[in-house]
């Protein structure tokens, strides 16, 4: 129901009555008794002391329940039954944690303050053991100010459920029933129960989904999975963006989760290594995961936003190897032609040495060009190779500045293939070192154990799983993860120092923005939040909404993302098929444009517009990148 329903369902109330828990206010785990979970953790944290708290506090409740003589119990009742040494501490505890995990409900919200707007007399009932004074400081700080009063069962003694306590409110203010209505989510205790006492009622629904991907997790998930999902839907219909809540929900929960990862895994590496280690966060896929992991962490940990790309260590690898076809081991895997790869250089077919018959159209493996030696000398011009011999040696210069030569270097980015990796270590090799370059990833391609080597590098969602779904959208992910700033192109000398030469900014859209904002405002909630040092958030539960994304993208994403611009030697859009009867006409044209999709899945329900299984369609096009 929305505010304007409310408004003209309470128009002839003068008196509107709410519920506190699952109405005013919404609680960051899915389940009530889920608090009980976080008190645990919180108590053996603090104590070293592991109790079956959850079981222990649900028994003392009923226990309380049973020898009361009143209809509702107060707090203090159900510590008694519990009788531990440190009672007092558990009731600290879950008092400290209700607090915490509470949040306003948006949408009530919105009408609560309309009806003080509107001149109604506001006042609010509930079920609750919780102290009176700690709920009102709870409501004030989020925000509902104006009530006249709280009306708790643990003071009248009398619950919603019975129609009693709804009964003593109206005898405590003198108030008839007829001139009251009450909004609240239990069937049960506020609609039947404020029937019962003549008053007039609205139910709510207790959990309306608000997220966009995420789904509504099952009891029997954990703690993680669940208390996730209630953080980000409590918070869900207060974006007035649906692309900053795309943001929250499908970023922000994989940057956050795969800074911890890396976090402890550095830890490790760190205390393992016998000399200096140093973290570095490749630019320009890192750069958001950079920013996130300083706010998580502060100066704990000394790290670099590193200003490396293929194309810009490329020079310092054939600079270091002595070997121009070295240049090609920078390059992503796939077939491309000799122009093409020439351009990627930085040069042109004027540039290199003519030979008879040479053909710059012909596609070769760029990562196999000692193969080609018509190639290789085609390349080995002089101008080429002096080029060569000066960016690399600035380029050298830059990486050792940041460690590369004295230091073992910690790589974080987004993986794939580990080409970085790859190249950085062939490059610590030719120069004599023998530090090793370790690599931690979002994830890996097939492929990457031969390349790198398995014990060189860990893989946080995905490690050679063809079925993965993070791994089908890899090239949407990179797309919402555009760092302000070009790619790192080559490095200068300026005023005695290395610097890095970007080249042209990507066109970062008011979407892709609002987007990144979005994932960014996660991470700040999320870890000034309870649940971040109390509850385990898995890989598979971070990147859940974004699997869901690339596998069953709704219209709105479709349209939006589908249209972002890519470039990949050539512009074209992430997943902006042609009409369908183009394709009819013209098979080919539709394996081809399929094929060279960024998004695949997303030019398959955009062209098709219907649910089929396109994952399986994806696997049986499915390419190299």
């Amino acid at each position: 129901m929305d505010i304007y329903s409310f408004e003209r369902k309470i128009e002839k109330y003068g008196i509107v009555t709410f519920d506190i828990f699952d109405t005013l206010l919404k609680r960051d785990v899915l389940h009530p008794a889920d608090v009980f979970e976080i008190v645990k953790r919180i108590y053996k944290n603090r104590y070293q002391e592991d109790i079956d708290f959850k079981n222990i506090r649900m028994k003392a409740e009923k226990v309380a329940r049973e020898k009361s003589c009143y209809a509702e119990v107060t707090l203090d009742e159900i510590y008694e039954i519990i009788g531990f040494p440190f009672k007092e501490k558990l009731k600290s505890i879950e008092v400290e944690t209700e607090s915490k995990v509470l949040h306003q409900n948006y949408a009530i919200k919105k009408f609560f303050d309309k009806c003080i707007e509107h001149g109604k007399t506001v006042y609010i009932i509930s079920d609750m053991y919780l102290p009176k004074s700690f709920l009102d400081d709870i409501l004030q700080r989020e925000g509902y100010a104006g009530y006249r009063d709280i009306i708790l069962s643990a003071d009248y003694r009398k619950t919603k459920r019975s129609g009693e306590l709804y009964s003593a409110f109206l005898e405590k203010y003198g108030i008839k029933a007829k001139e009251v209505i009450h909004i609240g989510d239990s069937w049960y205790a506020d609609y039947l129960g404020a029937k019962k006492s003549g008053i007039s009622a609205i139910h709510i629904h207790r959990l309306k989904k608000n997220t966009l991907y995420m789904e509504v997790p099952c009891d029997n998930v954990g703690l993680g999975k669940r208390s996730l999902f209630a953080f980000i839907n409590n918070r869900a219909s207060g974006f007035s963006k649906r692309s900053e809540l795309l943001g929250y929900e499908v970023l922000g929960p994989i940057i956050y989760g795969y800074c911890l990862w890396i976090h402890k895994c550095y830890e490790r590496i760190d205390q393992s290594s016998t000399g200096l280690t140093s973290l570095w966060f490749a630019a320009r896929d890192m750069f958001l995961f950079n920013e996130a992991y300083k706010f998580i962490f502060g100066d704990e940990v000394k790290l670099d936003y590193i200003y490396i790309s293929r194309k810009s260590l490329r020079p310092v690898l054939t600079m270091t190897t002595g070997d121009i076809t070295e240049s090609g081991n920078s390059f992503p895997r796939g077939n491309c032609s000799v122009e093409q790869i020439i351009k990627r250089m930085g040069y042109t077919l004027d540039d290199i040495v003519k030979t008879k018959d040479f053909d710059a159209g012909r596609l070769i493996d760029p990562r196999r060009l000692w193969d080609y030696p018509d190639v290789k000398i085609a390349m080995s011009s002089p101008r080429i190779l002096e080029k060569e011999r000066k960016l690399g040696e600035y380029g050298l210069k830059y990486l050792k500045k940041h460690g590369l030569e004295d230091s073992k270097i910690v790589l974080a980015d987004v993986g794939w293939h580990g080409t970085t990796q790859y190249v950085l270590q062939r490059i610590c090799d030719a120069i004599g070192s023998s530090e090793k370059i370790y690599g931690l990833y979002l994830g890996c391609l097939d492929s990457t154990n031969d390349r790198i080597g398995k014990e060189n590098y860990k893989a946080y969602v995905f490690n050679e799983e063809e079925n993965s779904h993070f791994a089908k959208g890899i090239l949407l992910f990179e797309s919402l993860i555009l760092a302000p700033h070009g790619s790192t192109v080559r490095y200068r000398i300026e005023d005695g120092e290395v610097v890095p030469v970007f080249g042209e900014p990507d066109n970062l859209t008011d979407f892709l923005i609002s987007v990144q904002s979005g994932a960014m405002n996660f991470v700040k909630d999320y870890k000034n939040s309870i649940l971040s040092s109390n509850v385990s958030l898995s890989p598979s539960i971070c990147t859940e909404a974004f699997c869901n994304l690339t596998m069953k993208p709704l219209k709105d994403e479709l349209d939006t993302i589908g249209q972002m611009d890519y470039d990949d030697f050539e512009l074209g859009k992430m997943a902006a098929p042609k009409p369908l009867i183009v394709y009819m006409a013209h098979p080919k044209k539709l394996y081809h444009d399929l094929k060279h999709s960024p998004w695949r899945i997303g030019f398959m329900y955009k062209l098709f517009k219907i649910r089929l299984p396109y994952g399986r369609i994806y696997s049986f096009v499915r390419g190299g990148y």
